[in-house]
């Protein structure tokens, strides 16, 4: 029963993307019986045979079908469940990084320092100080250094 009414979901879902009905319903219920059974493996296993970019021979349907979201296609092959897997990568979101911040690292903490630039820090000679990205300043707990920007 529960089965029936996200088949129904599904197909409702897919009916707006294009297909024909019928097939919107049939793909549904392929889809929630397989799911239900527990029959789709979420991580297929085996060897990458090839990994190819949206714009290369092999990949030209699914970047038809995917468009601009499309980042490149992996081909699988499985030799213990004898199949071959066709795996897409595709960019779901989109945002700007947020902005580096002004660290202020003294010159004598040479330790501080020399982690700063290996995790992409950058010296700013006009200003004398780090331009951090924030993840960075997190990881090494430098949000007491933090100068604001006004300074």
């Amino acid at each position: 029963m529960a089965g029936r009414n996200m088949a129904a979901k599904w197909a409702s879902k897919w009916a707006t993307s294009g297909l024909p009905p019928a097939q919107a319903s049939a793909a549904a219920e392929g889809i929630v019986r397989a799911a239900t059974q527990g029959a789709i493996q979420r991580a297929p296993g085996g060897v990458v045979l090839k990994k190819l970019g949206p714009d290369a021979p092999g990949a030209k349907r699914l970047a038809a079908r995917y468009g601009e979201a499309l980042v490149c296609v992996r081909y699988r092959e499985d030799a213990a469940t004898q199949r071959r897997y066709t795996t897409v990568e595709l960019v779901v979101d989109l945002r700007p990084l947020p902005p580096p911040v002004m660290v202020r690292i003294d010159f004598e903490e040479t330790e501080l320092r020399l982690r700063v630039k290996a995790a992409g820090g950058l010296w700013d000679g006009k200003r004398k100080l780090w331009r951090v990205p924030v993840p960075v300043v997190r990881d090494l707990k430098l949000s007491r250094r933090v100068v604001r920007a006004d300074t």
